[in-house]
C-alpha cells in the first residue's frame, strides 16, 4: 500500500511523462506561464507568487498537455463545419465575413486548459480535497488583471467588446452588439471556463445569467442554421482560451478585428419561463381544453377538479418529454352508480398525449391526444392541438373529435375520406377501445391563451370550448350560456397549483394540482452512519474481519458472508444486496475496506449473490480509488477506472474457487483478528463502524465466514386499498403482517406470512362482479372479507444453476392469496446482456375464501414463455410473455417501462387473450399502469426498499396471471450491466479538474 506522500504525488507522476510545453505556446494566452514545482499544491503555488492576490482570479488557466488531443479534435471539427458553411456563401461579402470567422478560429491555440474551482489559497489549504497537486509538464497561466469587458463573438468573425457593468444580464450585452432579436439561443463561457446555454427569443426565453468580466458570449443568428448547430462546440472551445481578450491584452484571440460597444441605458428585465399547469381533466392545458405543452420527463401529477356536475381525480405521468399519459376517475354527481345507489356514478378512463413537433422560432409545438381511449368511452375524444409562445403569452389552437367537439362547429375534415367519418359509434357497454371510432363524428375547433401576469405565481387563462354540453352521457344535458371559459391558476409552491374559473357562462370551477419530478428527487443522507475518515495511508492496526464485516453491513444493509485475503486482493462476498442505489453502497463498502484492510492489500473484490446465485463481481483498485477522492485530478487521469465490473467467476457464492495457494498463510486470518481485537473499539470509532464484530469464525486458510441464523422473522403493518368499486370509491383494510423464513441452505428456504386485519370498511363491500369465465379473480370480495386472520403465502423454494447463465427454481405451497400449487421456472440470462429468456410452468388449485389451508375444486395449468429486453434507449425496458392464464385463456402480455437514472420506473402493460371482449366484460381486455419509486430518493437515510403501485381500471378474470413471488429475473438483477448505474441526480458543485469539453452533461 502506498504511503500518503506517494498517493498524493500520484496525480503529478502520471503527468510527468507528458511532453514539455512547446516554446512560445503559452505566450499565445493572455499572461505568461509561471514556474511550478512538481508535487506542490495549487495553494502553495499561489502563496509564493509575488502578485498572488491578482493571480488568484477566475481567469487563472491550468493547462495540461494530455488534454490537448481532445481540444485539437474539437477545433478540427469546428473548422470542417465552418468550411461547409463557407461553401454555402451566396455573395462575395458574405463569403468574406464567413472566411474571417473560420480564419480566426483557426488562429486560436490549443491550450490544454482544464477547469479550476475556488482559487483562494487559504480556502484551498483548509480544503485539501479541492487543492490540486501540480505535475511536471503542466502550466499555470495568469490572466490579464483586472478584467473589465465581455466579448461577444459576431458571426462575421469580429469581436464586440462591451465594458462590464454589474447587474447586467446576457440580453443587455446582446443588445449592445445588435443581436437582441436575431438569435434563439445564447451561449456563455465564464472566465473560469464554465459554460451555459440560455433561451433568448420570445418563444423560449427563460432566466439568463450575468456574464462576469472576461466572459465570452456567442449567439448564432437563427437564419444561420449550420452555425447554430455548432454553437455548443464553439463555446466550449472558446472556454479553453481563458478569459476573453481585454483592450490591452495581447493574444491570438485579441487579433480578431473588433469593435467597442456600450450597454443600453436601461437594463433588460429578467425573462421568465413558460408556466404550464393542469386543466380540469388533469392534462397540461387551459381549463376544459388541452394545449400542446408537456412537463419534463419524470413528472408525476395528481389533479382534483370540480365543475357541476363533474368531479375529476386525475393521475398523470410523463415518461418522456414527448409523452404524457395517465388515468382518471370522473364522478357524475347527479347520476347514481347503475349497480348500487350508495354513491354517484364513477367512470374510469385512460389518457395519452404525444408531442409531434417541438416548438421553434417559426413552428408551433404540436401534439396529438386521446382522452378516455381505454375506458368506457363516455368522454372519449381525440384532438390535434398547436401551441405558440410569445414572451408571457401562450396561444393554442386545435381541432377535436368526440366528446370535446359536440358543438360540431366545423365539418369533420376526415369526411373527405368517406361518409363513415360523419357519425361516431356510441356503444359504451363493454368499454372496448375500438380504433373504428377514432376521428369520427362531429369536429370542433377550440383554443385559447394563457398569460403569466406580472405577479409571478398568477396565470390568467381564457379559452373557447368546443363542447356545447347538449349530448352529455346518460342524457345529462347541461346548459351552456357561453363557449368562453375564464380562469386563474395560482402556483402556491413549485409543486402546488390552485385554480379557479368561470365555465359555460354560469358554472364555477375549482381545482388543486400536486406535482413533482421524481426523476430528479434526491435526499441528503443525514441519518446514515458517518463514513470512515478517508486517509491516504492504510490503518496501522486493522480491526479484523468480523468488525470489518459489521461495518460494511451497517453502511450498506448487505449481509456479508465471507471475507478472504488472496495475495494483494481482498475478496468480500455479500448477499441481500438487491438495492436500487447499488453503486453508492459499493462505494461506502470500499471506504470501510480501505479503513480496515492492511497495507499489503491493493485491490478489493466484491462478489454479489442473491439466494446463493452469483450475479456480479466488482474489482476496486485501492490506490486509484483513494487518489480520486483525495485530490482533484485532470480529466484524463480522472478517467482512469478505479473499478471494473465483471460477471461471476463461478456458479457458487463462496470462496471455494479461490486457489488455495494464493490464500493467506495458515492461521494468518486468526492472527489478524486477534491482533485487531484490542484496538477494535478505537478503530471502529474512527472508521464509523460498530464496536462489536459479527458472529463468525476464521479458518486456517484466512477466510472469515459469517454464522447466519437459519430462522428469521418480523412483524409490521400493512395497508391494502381497493379503489373505484361500485360499493365505495375506496375500500380498505389495515392490519399487521407477521412474516418468517427458515433456510435449509443458501438456496433452499421456506417462507410465509400471516395477516391480521384490524381496521376496514368492508361492511360496505357487497358487490361481486359478474363473469363469463372461471372466477379466478372476481371472487375478490369473498377472499378479503371471509376471515380476519389469513395466510397469503406459505412457500418452499429451491433455486440453482444448471450452468453459467442458466438458472432454475422449483417451488410449491400456498403460492398467493387465491391459488396454491407447485411450479418451476427456467431463465437464461447471460451476464451483461440486454436480452433474457424465461419459462415458467405451474399446476395450481384455487384456495378457500378464508385463505387458510383449504382448497376449492377449480384447478388449472398456467405458465408463460417470457422475453426480457433492455432496449438501451432512454432506459426503456420491454417484456413480452405468451402463455396460458389462470382462467385457461391463452394470449400475450406486453409490458413497457422506462427506468430513470435515479431508479424511478414508469410503465404500462396490456394483455390480450383468446377471450372476446364480450366474454371479458367491461374493459374488453386487461391493462394497467404502474410506478416504482426508490425510497433512497425520498428519505434522509439509505434504504434498499422501493414503494410503488399498480392501477387497473377493473378486476376481471381474463388475462389473469399467477402472482408468483421470487421470480428469477428479479433474483438475478445484479447480472444487468445497468444495475450499478442508478443513483441520485448529479448535483456536485464545480471543482478543479472538471473537463471543459464535457458533452455528456451539456449546458442547460
Amino acid at each position: 500500500m502506498a504511503t500518503a506522500a506517494a498517493l498524493l504525488a500520484l496525480a503529478g507522476s502520471a503527468a510527468g511523462a507528458a511532453e514539455p510545453a512547446r516554446a512560445g505556446s503559452a505566450a499565445q494566452i493572455a499572461g505568461h506561464p509561471a514556474d511550478i514545482r512538481p508535487g506542490e499544491r495549487l495553494s502553495q503555488w499561489l502563496l509564493r507568487q509575488p502578485d498572488g492576490q491578482q493571480v488568484a482570479n477566475p481567469g487563472l488557466a491550468w493547462q495540461i498537455h494530455d488534454e490537448e488531443f481532445a481540444q485539437r479534435h474539437l477545433k478540427n471539427t469546428l473548422l470542417v463545419q465552418l468550411e461547409a458553411w463557407l461553401q454555402e456563401s451566396r455573395s462575395e461579402p458574405e463569403r468574406s465575413d464567413r472566411e474571417r470567422l473560420r480564419a480566426w478560429i483557426d488562429s486560436l491555440p490549443i491550450t490544454g486548459r482544464v477547469a479550476l474551482g475556488i482559487v483562494d489559497p487559504r480556502w484551498l489549504e483548509a480544503n485539501p480535497t479541492e487543492d490540486p497537486v501540480l505535475g511536471a509538464g503542466q502550466r499555470l497561466v495568469p490572466s490579464a488583471w483586472p478584467l473589465r469587458s465581455v466579448a461577444v463573438v459576431l458571426p462575421d468573425g469580429r469581436l464586440c467588446r462591451v465594458a462590464h457593468e454589474p447587474g447586467r444580464n446576457v440580453l443587455d450585452y446582446l443588445a449592445a452588439c445588435g443581436l437582441q432579436d436575431q438569435a434563439d439561443w445564447a451561449w456563455l463561457a465564464q472566465p473560469d471556463g464554465r459554460t451555459s446555454r440560455m433561451g433568448v427569443a420570445p418563444w423560449n426565453a427563460g432566466p439568463v445569467d450575468e456574464p462576469a468580466p472576461g466572459a465570452w458570449l456567442w449567439a448564432a443568428p437563427r437564419r444561420m442554421r449550420l452555425l447554430d448547430g455548432l454553437s455548443e462546440g464553439m463555446i466550449k472551445f472558446l472556454a479553453t482560451q481563458g478569459p476573453s481578450p481585454q483592450e490591452d491584452g495581447a493574444s491570438a484571440a485579441a487579433a480578431a478585428p473588433g469593435q467597442a460597444a456600450r450597454l443600453p441605458e436601461s437594463a433588460a428585465a429578467q425573462p421568465r419561463t413558460l408556466d404550464v399547469s393542469a386543466n380540469d381533466w388533469g392534462e397540461i392545458g387551459l381549463l376544459q381544453t388541452p394545449t400542446a405543452r408537456m412537463e419534463q420527463a419524470g413528472n408525476l401529477r395528481a389533479t382534483l377538479s370540480n365543475v357541476y356536475p363533474y368531479s375529476r381525480l386525475s393521475f398523470m405521468f410523463q415518461p418522456f418529454d414527448w409523452m404524457e399519459g395517465g388515468f382518471r376517475y370522473s364522478s357524475i354527481s347527479n347520476r347514481i352508480y347503475g349497480i348500487t345507489d350508495q354513491q354517484s356514478y364513477k367512470d374510469k378512463s385512460i389518457d395519452l398525449k404525444l408531442r409531434l413537433l417541438k416548438e421553434s422560432a417559426y413552428v408551433p409545438q404540436v401534439a396529438l391526444g386521446f382522452r378516455d381511449f381505454g375506458g368506457t368511452g363516455l368522454f372519449s375524444s381525440e384532438y390535434l392541438v398547436a401551441s405558440k409562445r410569445w414572451n408571457d403569452f401562450d396561444f393554442s389552437l386545435g381541432i377535436g373529435w368526440g366528446y370535446m367537439a359536440r358543438s360540431g362547429n366545423i365539418r369533420n375534415p376526415f369526411r373527405l375520406f368517406g361518409d363513415r367519418f360523419a357519425t361516431r359509434p356510441t356503444d359504451f357497454t363493454t368499454g372496448q377501445a375500438s380504433l373504428s371510432t377514432l376521428f369520427r363524428g362531429p369536429a370542433a375547433l377550440f383554443g385559447g391563451v394563457q398569460w403569466r401576469t406580472p405577479w409571478d405565481p398568477l396565470t390568467l387563462k381564457i379559452e373557447y370550448d368546443g363542447n356545447d354540453y347538449r349530448s352529455e352521457p346518460f342524457d345529462n344535458r347541461q346548459r351552456r350560456r357561453s363557449p368562453i371559459n375564464v380562469g386563474l391558476s395560482y402556483r402556491v409552491s413549485p409543486g402546488v397549483v390552485l385554480s379557479a374559473g368561470f365555465e359555460r357562462g354560469d358554472k364555477v370551477m375549482v381545482g388543486l394540482s400536486l406535482s413533482s419530478n421524481l426523476s430528479r428527487s434526491s435526499m441528503p443522507k443525514v441519518l446514515d452512519p458517518p463514513l470512515p475518515r478517508l486517509a491516504a495511508q492504510a490503518p496501522l492496526h486493522p480491526p479484523g474481519w468480523a468488525v470489518t464485516a459489521a461495518a460494511i453491513e451497517e453502511q450498506t444493509e448487505w449481509t456479508v458472508t465471507h471475507i478472504a485475503p488472496q495475495g494483494e486482493a481482498l475478496h468480500v462476498w455479500a448477499t441481500e444486496a438487491d438495492a436500487t442505489y447499488r453503486d453508492a453502497r459499493a462505494q461506502r463498502a470500499a471506504a470501510v475496506l480501505h479503513a480496515a484492510a492492511p497495507e499489503n492489500i491493493r485491490r478489493f473484490v466484491l462478489h454479489f449473490s442473491e439466494r446463493g446465485l452469483p450475479s456480479h463481481a466488482r474489482v476496486i483498485e485501492r490506490a486509484e480509488w483513494v487518489t480520486q477522492r483525495l485530490v482533484p485530478l485532470p480529466p484524463r487521469q480522472a478517467r482512469v477506472p478505479a473499478l471494473q465490473d465483471y460477471g461471476p467467476a463461478s456458479t457458487r457464492a463462496t470462496p471455494d474457487d479461490l486457489p488455495a495457494s494464493a490464500r493467506a498463510p495458515a492461521g494468518a486470518g486468526k492472527a489478524a483478528d486477534a491482533a485487531g481485537a484490542g484496538a477494535a473499539a478505537a478503530t471502529a470509532a474512527a472508521a464509523g463502524s460498530v464496536p462489536q464484530g459479527l458472529p463468525g469464525h476464521t479458518g486456517a486458510d484466512g477466510v472469515w465466514t459469517r454464522q447466519r441464523d437459519r430462522f428469521t422473522w418480523g412483524v409490521g403493518p400493512y395497508f391494502s386499498p381497493i379503489v373505484g368499486g361500485p360499493d365505495a370509491f375506496v375500500l380498505y383494510q389495515l392490519g399487521l403482517q407477521a412474516s418468517a423464513e427458515y433456510r435449509f441452505s443458501e438456496r433452499t428456504w421456506l417462507s410465509g406470512a400471516v395477516n391480521m386485519r384490524l381496521v376496514d370498511n368492508f361492511d360496505k363491500f357487497t358487490y361481486t362482479a359478474p363473469s363469463n369465465l372461471p372466477r379466478v379473480r372476481t371472487y375478490q370480495r369473498e377472499y378479503v372479507t371471509s376471515a380476519r386472520v389469513t395466510v397469503p403465502n406459505l412457500q418452499l423454494t429451491h433455486v440453482g444453476q444448471f450452468a453459467r447463465d442458466h438458472y432454475y427454481s422449483v417451488y410449491g405451497g400456498l403460492l398467493e392469496s387465491m391459488f396454491a400449487g407447485v411450479g418451476a421456472e427456467y431463465l437464461y440470462r447471460p451476464w451483461g446482456s440486454r436480452l433474457a429468456f424465461g419459462v415458467d410452468v405451474n399446476r395450481v388449485r384455487q384456495r378457500g375464501f378464508k385463505q387458510d389451508l383449504s382448497l376449492r375444486d377449480y384447478e388449472v395449468t398456467t405458465g408463460h414463455a417470457t422475453l426480457y429486453w433492455d432496449t438501451g434507449w432512454h432506459g426503456v425496458i420491454a417484456r413480452i410473455a405468451a402463455g396460458q392464464y389462470l382462467a385457461g385463456d391463452r394470449g400475450v402480455t406486453l409490458s413497457i417501462a422506462r427506468r430513470f437514472d435515479n431508479g424511478l420506473v414508469m410503465g404500462a402493460y396490456a394483455t390480450k387473450t383468446n377471450v372476446s371482449a364480450e366474454q371479458f366484460g367491461e374493459g374488453s381486455f386487461d391493462k394497467g399502469i404502474y410506478i416504482s419509486v426508490p425510497l433512497d430518493a425520498l428519505l434522509p437515510r439509505s434504504t434498499k426498499f422501493s414503494v410503488g403501485f399498480q392501477w387497473n381500471p377493473l378486476t376481471r378474470d381474463g388475462g389473469a396471471p399467477l402472482a408468483r413471488s421470487q421470480q428469477l429475473y428479479e433474483l438475478t438483477s445484479g447480472a444487468d450491466r445497468q444495475a450499478f448505474r442508478a443513483g441520485p441526480p448529479t448535483q456536485s458543485p464545480p471543482r478543479s479538474g472538471d473537463n471543459l469539453l464535457n458533452f455528456e452533461n451539456p449546458p442547460r
